[in-house]
Order: C-alpha cells, then structure tokens, then sequence
C-alpha cells in the first residue's frame, strides 16, 4: 500500500520527511517517486558502490525494502538551502534486529533536493557508517580554517 502522499512537495524538509516515512513503511513506490527521474542522481548505500542514475538508484530501494521496513530515525539535521538546492547533512538512528536482539546503528547521511516546476526532488542519498558507532559531531572552532 502506497504512503498518502502530495503530488509534489513545497519544500526540501517534506520531501526528505516522505523520504524517512516511506522507508519506515517500505513503500518502494513512494521512494522512487520522491526521486527526480534523471541520469545524474546518485545514491551510495552504507559501504556500498556508488549508484549513478534514476534506474539503479530507484532498483536498490526496491531490492532493499523487499526485505521489509527500515527504521532509521534521521537527526540533528545541518542544512544549507537556496532557493533552487538544498543539502541536509543528518545523523540517522538505525535499528538493526539480529535474532531476537536490536541495536542502534549510527549513520552519517548527506541528501541533496533540487526544486522543479513538479515540486522538490531528491538527487542524492550519501550514507556511511559512523566511527566505531560513534555519532557525534566536530564543531569547527571560531575563525578561519585556511
């Protein structure tokens, strides 16, 4: 069953919440259409090859959500927006069940939304695992870096 869902969405933070909703609800639908259909998007899965274009990054969700729902909770968010692109930097929370036991897996995620006349669309889904388990992040100091 299909995530009720707008026909396009008004701003990068719906489009990227209809993101972690469908996963949740392993709507493989939904995912592909809240991807711009393009050659150029891309996707890298934790410790995976880098995905490039519509059809093979929309076909590793489908073989992903196969397996069922995701619950990743996505987390002190870093945005930089213009009025075209949008980039969100988050810590997603993931909950991995082996056997009878969960744990919380941390994962460092970069989304990247272009504006279209059809509303906002993702282009990029960049994920790595957190070191040692650790999600934290470094504040640069006050000043200059170079």
């Amino acid at each position: 069953m299909s995530l009720t869902k707008p026909l396009l969405f008004a701003s990068p933070a719906e489009c990227e919440q209809a993101f972690y909703e469908a996963l949740e609800a392993a709507d493989a639908e939904a995912v592909a259409e809240l991807w711009l259909d393009d050659e150029d998007v891309a996707c890298i899965h934790p410790n995976g090859p880098r995905l490039v274009g519509y059809a093979a990054v929309v076909g590793s969700w489908r073989a992903i959500l196969a397996n069922g729902p995701l619950r990743i909770r996505a987390s002190s968010k870093k945005s930089l927006e213009t009025p075209t692109v949008a980039l969100h930097a988050v810590i997603e929370e993931v909950v991995v069940t082996q056997g009878r036991q969960q744990q919380v897996a941390h994962v460092f995620a970069t989304n990247a939304y272009v504006k279209t006349p059809g509303g906002w669309k993702m282009v990029l889904h960049h994920a790595s695992p957190a070191p040692e388990g650790r999600a934290e992040d470094v504040e640069s100091p006050g000043g200059l870096l170079h």
